[in-house]
């Protein structure tokens, strides 16, 4: 049996039979040819854009972190309500597996992928070239929506963080104020070093002014007794204010942030409505269903002949 199935044997059976062989194969060819005419043609429109603005939300990189985006499934969801994409594909909505079916058929026609200098491709097929199109450019618009909110939301937490600090450190330097408001007036304390000094300078001066010495002397004892205090609540004050200004510019800077309407994808080149179809590509379909069919029948008439040959 298995010399009968060698190539010199096949090739004696293909002399043998060549009409029936050629003629079969061109009939094949010519059903399969034409078969393609009944399949809708596709037209293809795609883009190409790099990601701008994106930030960092993983190790990886921003062009992978673009694709994850745009395969998301709120996106391709979006994309399917925006064109009632399940009446464009003949889907019926109470068939039992019409999510996967769906999810199935964009995957067919949708196609997103890193090229080789870090940009993105997205390709979309479509039996209408406008319709193409306009899935392509929703698919980047709704792209930019779903980043804008990604970053919106981590914006709002910084911010209720820093509304947050800003409180405390507003608190915190109302409260030490207040208290060296009452040093400032009830004690008089101002400066601690340079009052010392005044107050020691007047004393020596005074002349043996009683009054005079009698109120240096109080005032130092309301230095001695609160200048430590004073000292540290000042310190503690201007810390505090640094702090409250820190975060309140910062709370600032991220709500200008989060009103602001930037893209995240920097569009190459733009999609476009096609007028050469994509698919179906009859020649090469053609030729590889003849291909086909011709090995199909030498070996359905080399099995026949090798059947004939055992009996």
């Amino acid at each position: 049996m298995e010399s009968f199935w060698n190539s010199s044997n096949l090739l004696k059976i293909f002399i043998k039979w060549k009409w029936h062989i050629i003629a079969i194969t061109l009939i094949g060819m010519v059903v399969i040819g034409g078969a393609t005419y009944l399949i809708k043609p596709k037209f293809k429109s795609y883009a190409i854009v790099y990601p701008v603005n994106l930030g960092t939300f993983s190790e990886e990189s921003f062009s992978e972190q673009m694709i994850q985006i745009l395969q998301s499934r709120e996106i391709t969801d979006n994309i399917m309500r925006k064109y009632n994409l399940s009446e464009h594909y003949g889907v019926d909505s109470t068939y039992k597996h019409f999510q996967s079916t769906m999810y199935y058929l964009y995957s067919e026609n949708v196609s997103i992928s890193k090229t080789e200098y870090e940009s993105v491709e997205i390709d979309v097929l479509d039996t209408d070239p406008k319709m193409a199109k306009n899935i392509t450019n929703s698919i980047i618009e709704f792209y930019n929506q779903k980043v804008r909110e990604m970053h919106r939301l981590k914006l709002k937490e910084m911010m209720v963080l820093n509304e947050k600090h800003t409180q405390k450190w507003e608190g915190v330097k109302d409260s030490l104020q207040n208290r060296i408001h009452v040093l400032n007036n009830q004690y008089g304390i101002l400066d601690f070093e340079s009052q010392v000094q005044k107050l020691t300078e007047g004393i020596y001066r005074s002349n043996g002014n009683k009054s005079l010495i009698k109120k240096a002397e109080a005032q130092l004892n309301n230095i001695k007794k609160y200048g430590a205090e004073f000292t540290f609540l000042n310190e503690k004050y201007w810390k505090s204010l640094e702090l409250f200004f820190q975060y309140k510019l910062a709370l600032e800077q991220q709500k200008i942030e989060y009103k602001k309407e930037i893209t995240y994808a920097n569009i190459v080149t733009r999609p476009y409505a096609s007028d050469n179809k994509y698919s179906p590509k009859r020649i090469p379909i053609t030729l590889l269903g003849g291909l086909s069919i011709f090995a199909l029948v030498i070996l359905v008439i080399a099995f026949i002949e090798n059947k004939r040959h055992n009996i």
